[in-house]
């Protein structure tokens, strides 16, 4: 899958597992696709989305072994070694991405071959997240109470009850009714917690990047005072100025 790239097209076979960027669930693709790959990033048991490869009972077997710095479960490793085929790399396109082994290099579709502009577009500046690359020093620019999301564990157990009280129905109807049922109970995958506060002029240094497969948003885990914190860019947003990018 070498010949994959940034601007390549993919085509993206029928029953194709999706990963949504944000909010929602995995699911196989309905159709057959052409899509034009917007990046390719790691998700081996070293990136910070190797995680979202694991059903639930695994994904909690993972983090207690990550927290406790003990060994990774060697089922796990199996189980992602079998859903990769080995190559633990993910292409994007529209807000949702795919295991590269699940997808096939081909050409541009003829539409996009054939609308080439007479003029080139006008270049918008770049947005304050565009900006937040590896190496870029941020500031914060007020003080700040910080908040943040984290996964929460009742939501898997609930959800896992629910979708075998439903086992009868198929498993797009399924899945439907179990995310009703979730709203109607009130029940979010994710807790909204207290970060901390912030005074004016702190400096950080972003260190990596990262989707959540949860509570909607794109993760920036930092340096930030000596130590690496993962806070989601909605809450730096509105308190930060770009320092100087690498």
């Amino acid at each position: 899958m070498s010949d994959i790239q940034v601007n390549g097209y993919i085509r993206i076979p029928k029953g194709t597992t999706v990963y949504p960027i944000g909010d929602g669930v995995e699911a196989p693709s309905t159709r057959d696709q052409v899509v034009k790959v917007t990046n390719v990033f790691d998700v081996d048991v070293k990136s910070d989305n190797f995680y979202l490869l694991l059903p639930d009972d695994m994904r909690l077997r993972y983090f207690e072994a990550s927290g406790g710095k003990r060994p990774i479960d060697q089922d796990i490793l199996v189980f992602t070694d079998g859903l990769t085929k080995g190559d633990y790399r993910a292409v994007e396109w529209s807000s949702k991405w795919a295991l590269i082994a699940d997808v096939q290099p081909t050409e541009a579709p003829a539409r996009a071959r054939t609308s080439k502009q007479t003029a080139k577009a006008e270049r918008k500046p770049l947005t304050k997240q565009q900006q937040m690359v590896v190496g870029s020093v941020w500031r914060f620019a007020q003080d700040a109470e910080l908040r943040y999301k984290v996964r929460n564990p009742a939501y898997a157990i609930l959800r896992d009850e629910i979708e075998n009280s439903l086992r009868q129905l198929p498993s797009h109807a399924r899945t439907q009714k179990t995310e009703v049922k979730l709203n109607e109970l009130g029940v979010m995958d994710h807790l909204d917690e207290a970060w901390g506060s912030v005074k004016a002029g702190e400096i950080f240094t972003v260190r990596s990047k990262l989707t959540f497969g949860f509570a909607g948003g794109q993760d920036v885990p930092m340096l930030f005072r000596g130590e690496r914190f993962t806070l989601p860019y909605t809450s730096l947003e509105p308190f930060i100025e770009l320092v100087t990018v690498p």
